[in-house]
C-alpha cells in the first residue's frame, strides 16, 4: 500500500471548523495536476487540536491527513514552506508543514476506505439542532391516555411538570427525550422515532398548546440523576456554553414512572399528549419534527377523563378473569393486552361470552376469542366505531362465526400427530403479550401430561419491538434486566389471575431467550399434584453422577441436561431392556479425543420399525422412500445420534458413555428430534466465503453461483415446473407443499400462471426472499454440495482424513462422493474450520459399506490423531450437520491449521445447584449472551484488517466464539472487556442494516472482500405487490358474508367459473368420481372446514408480523410462500418470525389435510370426492381471503388421492 503522510496545519482561525478546512483543501486536490494519482476523489482529513493551557489563544494547530504521500508532496512543494506558491485561506491565512508525526492509524483507515463526501449539508444539520437545543420547550404536563372510538383522548395518568419538563431530540439516536426534573431525581421518557405512528402539534379548546403522539410500541420510562437547584435553570434553559460532564450518568430503566403509573402503563403507554409551557414551543417542535421526519399534523383530539382504567374498573376486570375459565379468561387478557379494547369496553363483553361457553362450550368459545381478536386487528383502523360499539362487533361476528357443528373439532392438534396447542406469552420491559395457543411439536414432559397442556407457558423475554434486549451505552440495562425479568424468573409470573411458575427450557429456545413456566394442577391418574419440583424430579437423577460427578454443582449445565426433556420429538417405541447395549467409546491413543462423542448405533430391523412408526402417525409423507439410515434420538437420559450397523441382529440399541447425560432408567421411549432421511441442501454464508476466500479461493467462484441462483430466480415465473424446483431448492412453499403441487399441475399440461395474479404476487415474495437472502446473508446455494449428518465409522475401514457420502437424493439415484472433498460445519469462525478430506467413492463389494452405505450421512473415520469433526468448529457427533462440496471451485488453496477449541471452564457452585440458580443462570444469560457480538466482530475485522481472518484478533474471536457457544452449558459468560474493538469506526457496507437502505456512506466503506463484492452484485427489486395485495385483503376482510352456504350449494353445479387450473383439475378428477350432485351434507362440512381454516390462517397472519402495529398483518401469500416481505433491524428475529410462521402454516395444513381425507378407513374415492368438493369451494369463494390457499391444500389431496387410486389398481393387477 502506497505510503500517506500527515501534514502539521497552522494559524488555525478561532472560527474555522474542520469541515470548513477540508472542503477548501478538497477543491486543490480534486483538480488536475492530482488527480492523476487517484480515479477517485481523495478523501482527507482534519484534526483541530484543543488549545493549550494558559492565555487565550488567537489561532489554533491542527493536523491535515492524505491517504498517499505523492499528493501530500506536491501538495506542500505548492502550499507549504514560508513563502509558499499559492495560499488557501479560511478565515486567516492557513500554513502548511510536513509533520514529524506518523498518522494515526484509525483517521488512516477512515480516509483510505470512506469515499470523500462533502459534509456541509451534515454540519448546517447538526448546527440547527444545537440551536434547537438551546430553545426551550418546556413542559407543563406529560399526560398518558387512550384513544376512544369516537376520537377523544381519555387521559388515564398524568405527570404534572409546571414547567419542569422540556423536550429534546437526539439526531444520532434518532430519539426524542422528554426529561421532568425532580429533586430526588429526574424522570425520562424516550420516544424512538419509528415507533412514532401519529403525531399532530395544535392548540387545543383549552388554548393549550399540545403535541399529541400516538406510538406502536411503549416508549422507554428512566430515570436519571437528581439536579441541583442551582442546575435547574441552566438545563431548563439548555445553555449552550454550560459546562457537559465528561462522564455521562447512568440511567435507570424501569416499567413504569412510578408505582400509580405501573397500574396504568401495561394497557395506556400508546397514546401521550405533551402539554407545553407556551404556544411558541409548538413551532419548535415541529422544527424538531422536520428533522425527525416526522409528519405532524394540526388535528386537536378533544380530551376527557373517563378512568377506562381506573382502580374500581382495574379490580372489577381482574375479578372476572380470577372466576372466569382459564382458556377464556387467557384470551381476554390477550385482547386487553394488545390494546385493541379498554377494560370499560371489555367488561361490557362479559355476558355475551358467558353465553357463548354455555352455548358451545370452552373450547370452542375459546377458539372464538381467538378468531374474534384477529377480526379486531383487522378492522382496528377500518371500521366507523360510531355505528357499531366492541359489544356489537362481537355479537356480529359470533353470528357469522361458523357453528359449532360445521366446525372441524378442537383439540385438534392432539398427540397422533404428535403435536400440542402452546400458548405464549411475551414479556416486554412494560407489559406482557399473550399469542396462542399455536400447534407445536411435543415433548417428553408434555406428552407426560396431555389433558393439561394449557397448563404450561412458554415465555419469551424482549424488548418493545420484540426485539433481543440491546444495551443503551446510558442505561443500566443489566440492573434492568435483573429487576424486570429475573423478578419474574424468580417470583413467577401471574396472568388472569394464575400464577405461573419457571419450569425449565430447551436449548434452541434459551437462544432466543425464551423459557417454560407452569401453573400447578392436579394429574388425574396419580391425583397427584404437579409442580415444577415435581416435573424435574421425574425426569431423571441429575446427583452422584459417576461420568459427572460435578453436573449438580454447574447451574448451566443442570439446565441444559433437564433441557434435554424440553426437546421438540416425535415418540416411536419403547426399547426393552434386553434390546438396550453399552458399547464404549473409540478413542485416540492419548485418550483425549473420542472418535464417537455423541454417536451410537441401532440394528437395521430396529431403524425399520421406528420409521414405520413415525410413518403411521403421519410425520414422514415420502411413503415410498426406504427408512432412515441415522437418528438423533432422546432415550432415557441420553442424547446423540444412532446409525445404523449393519452386523446387529434383531432389535438392538447400542448406547456409548458420550451419549449418557443423566440418569432416567424410566423413560424408555425413543423420541426421535429428527430422521435423516434425505440430504439437505448447502448454501454459503458470509463467514464461509470469507474463510475460503482467505484460503485462496477467487471471487469470480462466489461471482458464478451467486449469478446462477439469481438467474434460477428470475427463470421461475417462466414456468409452473421452473416455479417449483425454485421453492423447493430453497424451501419455500414447504408448509403448504406447493413445490409438489406445481409439479402436478405441469404433469396435467399447465406451463405457466402467469395470468393469475395471485400466484404471481406469491412467486414476487418468493424471489424476493431469496434475492434478500443473497444480499444480505451470500446465502447462495452450492451445486455439487449438500448438508449431511455427521456418523462415525465403527468397522474402521476408512483411513486418517478420509471420509465416506452416499447421496440418496429425494427424486431418485445415487451420488457417491470421489476425490477431494471440502468439508466444514456451521459456524465458521477459524481458518482452520475448513479441511479438505478424501471420499473414497462408490465402496467396494468387500467394504462394510457395500453392505449398509450409510445414505445421506458423512462418515468419518475413526483413525488418526484427532477426530476430524473437532476441527471444524469444534464440532461432534451427536446430530451436528457438516457442509460437504465436490465442487472443485470450492476448494481452498491452501490449509490452516485447526484450532484447539479448549471445552470452556465451568462456572461451578460450592453447593448443589437449585432450580432458583438455574433461574439466576437464565437471568445473566439475557445480560451476557454474546454470540452474536462476537460474530459480528470477527466478520468485521476480517473485513477491516490488512491480515484478514489471520489478524490476531480474528484468531482470539475464533476461542472467545467457542467459548460463547459453550455459555449455555458452562455457566461462563465471554466478558465484554475481552471482546476486541473494530479497527476503526467505519464499517464495511454489507454490515449495515437493511432497514437503512443505501449504506451511507460518512458511516459505511466499499468492502472488497468478496461479501462486499457480492453484496453490492445484488439490487433488490422494490415489492411493490405486497401493498397492493394488503390493500385486496383488507377489502377482503371487509366485506360482510359475500358469499353463503346457500350461494354455495345454489352454484356447486350451474356456476361455470373455471379458469384453466380448474379446468384441469376438473377433467383430472372427472376420470376417477363423479362430479355434480354432491350431497349437502358433504358441500356444508367443507364448507365448515374452509371457513374454520380461513379464521385460523387470519390469526396466524396477523400474529407473525414484525410490526407491533395494532392492526399489522401479513399477506395470504406470505404465508404461503413462507416468508415475511417487511425489513427488520435484526435478522435473528425475521428467521424466527419465519421459522414460527412455517411451523404454524404447517400444523394448520397439516390439519385440514386429515380432514379432508376423512376417518380412518375412508377409501382413496371417498378422500378424492371431499377434496374435490373443498376445491370447488375455493373457486366459488376465491375472492375471499384464504380461499386461494386452500384451493391449493385442496388440489394436493386431489394429487394424493389419485395417485393412492393408481397405487390400487396396480396392486389389484
Amino acid at each position: 500500500m502506497s505510503p500517506q503522510m500527515e501534514i502539521h496545519l497552522e494559524n488555525i482561525a478561532i472560527s474555522a471548523t474542520p469541515n470548513q478546512i477540508k472542503l477548501a483543501v478538497a477543491k486543490i486536490i480534486h483538480t488536475s495536476p492530482y488527480t492523476r494519482h487517484s480515479k477517485l476523489p481523495l478523501n482527507l482529513a482534519v484534526t483541530i487540536y484543543p488549545p493549550k493551557n494558559g492565555p487565550v489563544q488567537r489561532t489554533r494547530h491542527g493536523a491535515l491527513t492524505l491517504p498517499l504521500a505523492a499528493v501530500g508532496e506536491e501538495f506542500l512543494s505548492e502550499f507549504g514552506g514560508v513563502k509558499p506558491k499559492r495560499t488557501i485561506v479560511v478565515g486567516t491565512r492557513l500554513r502548511f508543514t510536513k509533520s514529524r508525526n506518523k498518522p494515526r492509524i484509525d483517521i488512516l483507515n477512515n480516509i483510505r476506505r470512506l469515499p470523500f463526501v462533502d459534509s456541509t449539508e451534515e454540519e448546517q444539520r447538526k448546527s440547527l439542532i444545537t440551536h434547537l437545543h438551546s430553545s426551550r420547550i418546556l413542559l407543563d404536563a406529560v399526560q398518558f391516555g387512550w384513544r376512544c372510538r369516537d376520537g377523544t383522548f381519555s387521559i388515564e395518568w398524568e405527570l404534572p411538570c409546571h414547567s419542569h419538563g422540556k423536550v429534546s431530540y437526539d439526531d444520532d439516536r434518532r430519539e426524542f427525550c422528554i426529561q421532568v426534573f425532580g429533586l430526588e431525581d429526574t424522570r425520562l421518557i424516550v420516544i424512538h422515532v419509528a415507533s412514532i405512528g401519529w403525531a399532530s402539534a395544535h392548540v387545543d379548546s383549552n388554548q393549550d398548546a399540545v403535541v399529541a403522539l400516538e406510538l406502536q410500541q411503549p416508549p422507554s420510562f428512566e430515570t436519571g440523576p437528581a439536579v441541583a437547584l442551582e442546575e435547574l435553570f441552566t438545563r431548563l434553559h439548555l445553555d449552550a456554553n454550560a459546562p457537559t460532564p465528561r462522564n455521562r450518568p447512568v440511567r435507570h430503566r424501569w416499567q413504569a414512572l412510578d408505582p400509580t403509573h405501573l397500574e396504568v402503563a401495561p394497557y395506556a403507554s400508546l397514546m401521550l399528549r405533551l402539554v407545553c409551557a407556551e404556544v411558541e414551543h409548538l413551532g419548535q417542535f415541529r422544527q424538531l419534527s422536520r428533522m425527525a421526519h416526522v409528519r405532524l399534523q394540526d388535528y386537536a383530539m378533544p380530551i376527557a377523563r373517563r378512568g377506562l382504567f381506573s382502580d374500581p374498573v382495574r379490580q372489577l376486570y381482574h375479578k372476572w378473569l380470577r372466576h372466569t375459565e382459564w382458556p377464556i379468561a387467557f384470551q381476554i387478557e390477550s385482547l386487553t393486552r394488545r390494546c385493541l379494547v379498554d377494560l370499560k369496553e371489555a367488561l361490557t363483553l362479559r355476558n355475551s361470552i358467558r353465553w357463548m361457553v354455555t352455548e358451545r362450550g370452552v373450547a370452542q368459545a375459546a377458539a372464538f376469542l381467538q378468531h374474534f381478536i384477529t377480526q379486531m386487528k383487522s378492522v382496528y383502523y377500518h371500521i366507523n366505531w360510531e355505528d357499531e360499539s366492541v359489544l356489537q362487533f362481537f355479537d356480529r361476528c359470533a353470528s357469522e362465526r361458523a357453528a359449532p357443528s360445521q366446525q372441524r373439532r378442537i383439540g385438534r392438534y392432539n398427540t397422533e400427530n404428535e403435536t400440542f396447542q402452546s400458548l405464549h406469552a411475551i414479556v416486554t420491559p412494560t407489559t406482557y403479550h399473550l399469542d396462542g395457543p399455536y400447534p407445536e411439536r411435543l415433548n417428553r414432559v408434555m406428552r407426560w401430561y396431555p389433558k393439561h397442556h394449557d397448563c404450561f407457558l412458554r415465555v419469551n423475554f424482549v424488548d418493545e419491538a420484540h426485539l433481543q434486549f440491546r444495551f443503551d451505552r446510558d442505561v443500566d440495562g443489566r440492573e434492568f434486566i435483573k429487576r424486570r425479568f429475573g423478578d419474574i424468573l424468580t417470583n413467577g409470573l401471574d396472568i388472569a389471575g394464575r400464577h405461573f411458575k419457571f419450569l425449565a427450557y430447551s436449548q434452541s429456545a434459551l437462544k432466543d431467550h425464551a423459557v417454560w413456566f407452569m401453573k400447578e394442577f392436579v394429574d388425574e391418574e396419580t391425583q397427584e399434584l404437579v409442580t415444577p419440583s415435581t416435573i424435574i424430579k421425574r425426569i431423571g437423577n441429575f446427583t452422584h453422577l459417576v461420568y459427572d460427578p460435578k453436573l449438580i454443582y454447574c447451574p448451566a449445565r443442570y439446565g441444559a441436561r433437564i433441557s434435554q426433556s424440553f426437546t421438540a420429538t416425535d415418540s416411536s417405541i419403547t426399547a426393552e431392556a434386553e434390546e438396550v447395549l453399552m458399547l464404549d467409546d473409540i478413542w485416540d491413543p492419548t485418550k483425549t479425543w473420542a472418535f464417537t462423542d455423541g454417536v451410537g448405533t441401532i440394528s437395521p430391523e430396529l431403524a425399520r420399525a421406528i420409521s414405520n412408526e413415525l410413518r403411521a402417525r403421519g410425520r414422514r409423507a415420502n411413503r415410498g422412500r426406504t427408512y432412515p439410515r441415522a437418528f438423533q434420538i432422546r432415550f432415557m437420559g441420553t442424547k446423540g445420534m444412532l446409525s445404523v450397523d449393519h452386523t446387529l441382529a434383531g432389535r438392538a440399541i447400542c448406547i456409548r458413555p458420550s451419549m449418557i447425560k443423566f440418569d432416567a432408567p424410566n423413560s424408555r421411549e425413543i423420541e426421535i428430534a429428527h430422521a435423516f432421511d434425505r440430504p439437505g441442501p448447502l448454501y454459503l454464508n458470509r463467514p464461509l466465503i470469507m474463510i475460503l476466500e482467505a484460503l485462496g479461493v477467487p471471487y469470480e467462484a462466489f461471482h458464478e453461483l451467486q449469478n446462477a441462483a439469481v438467474a434460477d430466480a428470475q427463470r421461475s415465473v417462466q414456468s409452473v415446473g421452473r416455479s417449483a424446483e425454485l421453492l423447493e431448492k430453497h424451501g419455500l412453499g414447504a408448509s403448504f407443499k406447493l413445490s409438489s403441487v406445481m409439479l402436478g399441475l405441469s404433469k396435467l399440461g399447465v406451463d405457466n400462471l402467469l395470468w393469475d395474479e395471485f400466484f404471481e404476487q406469491m412467486m414476487d415474495f418468493a424471489v424476493n426472499h431469496i434475492l434478500r437472502e443473497l444480499k444480505h446473508h451470500a446465502r447462495i446455494p452450492v451445486k455439487e454440495g449438500w448438508n449431511l449428518v455427521g456418523v462415525a465409522d465403527v468397522h474402521k475401514y476408512l483411513e486418517p482424513r478420509e471420509v465416506f457420502v452416499h447421496i440418496a437424493p429425494v427424486s431418485g439415484g445415487s451420488i457417491y462422493l470421489e476425490g477431494l472433498v471440502t468439508v466444514s460445519r456451521s459456524p465458521t469462525i477459524h481458518p482452520g474450520d475448513v479441511q479438505v478430506l478424501r471420499a473414497i467413492g462408490r465402496p467396494p463389494s468387500d467394504s462394510p459399506f457395500a453392505k449398509e452405505s450409510l445414505q445421506n450421512c458423512i462418515v468419518f473415520s475413526v483413525q488418526g490423531e484427532r477426530p476430524i469433526p473437532s476441527y471444524l468448529g469444534g464440532g461432534d457427533l451427536d446430530g451436528d450437520t457438516y457442509c460437504v462440496t465436490a465442487f472443485e471451485g470450492l476448494r481452498p488453496k491452501r490449509m490452516y491449521q485447526p484450532a484447539p477449541y479448549k471445552p470452556a471452564k465451568k462456572l461451578l457452585l460450592t453447593r448443589p445447584s437449585t432450580m432458583q440458580d438455574v433461574a439466576d443462570f437464565v437471568t445473566e444469560y439475557l445480560s451476557s449472551d454474546r454470540l452474536g457480538h462476537i460474530g459480528k466482530t470477527w466478520l468485521v475485522i476480517a473485513d477491516q484488517s490488512e491480515d484478514g481472518i489471520f489478524d490476531d484478533d480474528c484468531l482470539l474471536l475464533s476461542q472467545l466464539h467457542s467459548d460463547a457457544v459453550d455459555y449455555p452449558k458452562s455457566g461462563n459468560p465471554v466478558p465484554l472487556e475481552d471482546i476486541p474493538r473494530y479497527k476503526f469506526k467505519a464499517q464495511p457496507d454489507w454490515s449495515a442494516p437493511e432497514i437503512s437502505g443505501k449504506p451511507d456512506p460518512s458511516r459505511f466503506y466499499a468492502s472488497q472482500r468478496a461479501i462486499g463484492k457480492l453484496f453490492r452484485a445484488i439490487e433488490l427489486p422494490a415489492v411493490a405487490t405486497v401493498d397492493r395485495a394488503l390493500r385486496t385483503q383488507r377489502e377482503q376482510l371487509a366485506r360482510e358474508n359475500m358469499v353463503t352456504l346457500e350461494d354455495i350449494y345454489e352454484d356447486f353445479d350451474t356456476s361455470d367459473n373455471y379458469d384453466d387450473v380448474g379446468e384441469a383439475i376438473r377433467e383430472h378428477v372427472s376420470a376417477y368420481i363423479r362430479l355434480t350432485r354432491q350431497d349437502k351434507t358433504l358441500i356444508s362440512e367443507m364448507w365448515g372446514l374452509a371457513e374454520s381454516y380461513r379464521a385460523d390462517l387470519q390469526t396466524i397472519c396477523a400474529d407473525h408480523t414484525l410490526s407491533r402495529s395494532r392492526n399489522a398483518m401479513l399477506t395470504e401469500e406470505e404465508a404461503m410462500v413462507g416468508t415475511i416481505v417487511a425489513q427488520c433491524s435484526q435478522a435473528r428475529r425475521r428467521k424466527n418470525e419465519i421459522s414460527k410462521l412455517r411451523e404454524h402454516t404447517a400444523g394448520l395444513v397439516q390439519d385440514i389435510e386429515h380432514q379432508l381425507a376423512g376417518e380412518l378407513g375412508t377409501t382413496a374415492q371417498t378422500s378424492l370426492r371431499r377434496a374435490w368438493v373443498a376445491y370447488r369451494i375455493s373457486l366459488l369463494t376465491c375472492h375471499q381471503f384464504g380461499a386461494r390457499s386452500f384451493g391449493w391444500i385442496a388440489m394436493r389431496e386431489i394429487f394424493d388421492r389419485i395417485k393412492a387410486i393408481e397405487e390400487d389398481k396396480t396392486d389389484e393387477s
